[in-house]
């Protein structure tokens, strides 16, 4: 089961983040308009995982 979390991006208000939590770790993507639903962001994870990367939520900023 995944967790998933959309908000507005750490330095621009033109984009927002999606996360994913899964088996404890966060991965995120970055949408600009249109923002995702909850759905579409689940759909993407199912279909391409290799669009997210490993996320730090405590800087806000995707890890190497």
């Amino acid at each position: 089961m995944i967790q998933v979390t959309i908000r507005q991006h750490p330095t621009s208000p033109k984009h927002q983040v999606a996360t994913v939590q899964s088996r404890g770790r966060i991965y995120a993507v970055t949408y600009a308009e249109p923002f995702p639903t909850e759905e579409a962001v689940r759909e993407l994870w199912h279909t391409a995982r290799k669009a997210f990367r490993p996320y730090d939520e405590t800087t806000g900023r995707y890890v190497a």
